[in-house]
């Protein structure tokens, strides 16, 4: 019981410190997307800030991996940590000398997109290492606690700062989040070595086709990984268009469109509570893909068929208030299936194949919307003047229209991989 105690210690320590650093990133980043739109007044400009730093972290992830399952797991996070920090730093000196510039920032996004790259898969090992197997469900629910809590505030905060003190502060308040996470990390986090077999010998490039080759092999696994690609690609399209649809159909609400985000947040809150306090479940697949098809039932089809914020906001929070649930059991199953010496290869190649559908799903919703569903329903036709039943007429009618095929999409691929044996093989102890 001792023993459990203090593992627990040890990951509450580690959780404050990472949600600390956290939240201090969030603070600049959303900082940075402000000053960026600010002095270009281009969408573009900061799509292109979120895309220089996926890119790096995505197209590393199966080195960094490898290197992370070779390498001392608090050794990667300080010196990710410490690469993050001097950027700050610079961006501090940028402002200072009045030399800032939007070309600067991609540079600086590219550069944190590759530290993440090794300090994400080496902070997921971290919590196997130090957190036994029973409370894996329950440390989730905590991870999911503080994204969520920092995904309510950060908008808030970032842009009262901002309004007061500017990014100068912003970027300050950072590195000062920086220094009490690295102290806490380096002083009062002791992460336990992992026991290396013979693979041990391999190279980094030997490592990263193992991680490939276990996933091909373990076809549970694989499974699993493309049902969340999947669920990535629907979210990635759902994402695009949510704020404009709201802002489209609300005259420019920029209220509303607050209250239907924050709605998300709270929801994630909500469902992080939920998975504190619920016991393990044993068949975790049927669970997964009961919650994915409530969501895509709820959420995306009452987003399209939705004519105010009211329901807009109910469809949105229903949507994702188990969404934690969802991810504390697909943790688990990575977590107690991959072996944990082989769990930052594995972990980073999954990450690659489930986030590298992300950029692409932004670029079809917004070829979707733009190209194919608005124009059909503001065209007279007979489709347009069948589907305005559903969704309505005007301006964000299409992106509704479309939001009702996500969801009719989303339930049809639940019910395709559930009829997939191997997926559901991963219940079988």
């Amino acid at each position: 019981m001792k023993i459990k105690e203090k593992e627990l210690k040890t990951f509450y320590i580690f959780l404050l410190s990472q949600f600390v650093s956290q939240f201090g990133s969030r603070l600049t980043s959303y900082g940075l997307i402000l000053w960026a739109y600010n002095q270009s007044g281009s969408v573009l400009s900061i799509a292109l800030l979120s895309v220089s730093y996926l890119l790096p972290e995505i197209l590393l992830n199966f080195i960094a991996g490898s290197i992370s399952d070779r390498w001392n797991k608090k050794s990667i996070m300080l010196i990710s940590d410490c690469i993050a920090a001097v950027s700050s730093c610079f961006i501090i000196f940028l402002l200072i000398t009045q030399n800032m510039k939007i070309e600067y920032l991609y540079i600086i996004n590219i550069i944190l997109g590759i530290t993440d790259a090794f300090q994400i898969p080496a902070s997921e090992v971290t919590i196997s290492l130090i957190v036994s197997k029973d409370d894996y469900i329950k440390t989730s629910g905590m991870q999911s606690f503080c994204k969520s809590f920092i995904d309510i505030f950060y908008p808030v905060i970032a842009t009262v700062i901002y309004a007061i003190g500017g990014l100068e502060a912003i970027v300050s308040i950072d590195l000062f989040t920086f220094a009490f996470a690295f102290v806490t990390l380096a002083v009062f986090i002791k992460i336990p070595e992992m026991q290396h077999n013979s693979a041990e010998q391999e190279s980094i490039w030997q490592k990263c086709v193992s991680g490939i080759k276990y996933i091909k092999q373990e076809c549970g696994i694989k499974e699993l990984i493309l049902f969340m690609a999947f669920v990535n690609l629907i979210a990635a399209i759902y994402t695009t268009n949510l704020a404009p649809m709201i802002l489209s159909r609300t005259i420019n609400n920029r209220i509303q469109l607050g209250i239907v985000n924050t709605s998300i947040g709270i929801a994630g809150l909500v469902g992080s509570l939920i998975v504190a306090r619920m016991k393990n479940v044993k068949n975790k697949v049927p669970l997964i893909l009961n919650i994915m098809t409530f969501s895509f039932l709820i959420c995306n089809i009452m987003l399209g068929i939705g004519r105010n914020y009211y329901i807009w906001t109910i469809a949105v929070f229903l949507g994702n208030s188990l969404i934690p649930v969802l991810m504390a059991n697909v943790t688990y199953i990575m977590r107690t299936r991959v072996p944990i010496h082989m769990q930052g290869r594995v972990f980073s190649a999954r990450n690659t194949l489930q986030y590298a559908v992300i950029p692409i799903g932004n670029l079809l919703g917004g070829i979707l919307s733009d190209k194919v569903f608005e124009p059909l329903m503001l065209e007279p036709s007979k489709w347009s003047i069948f589907f305005e039943i559903l969704v309505g007429s005007g301006n964000g009618s299409g992106i509704a229209l479309l939001y009702v095929c996500l969801g009719i999409a989303g339930v049809l691929g639940c019910w395709s991989f559930g009829k997939n044996k191997k997926f559901r093989m991963l219940d079988d102890n």
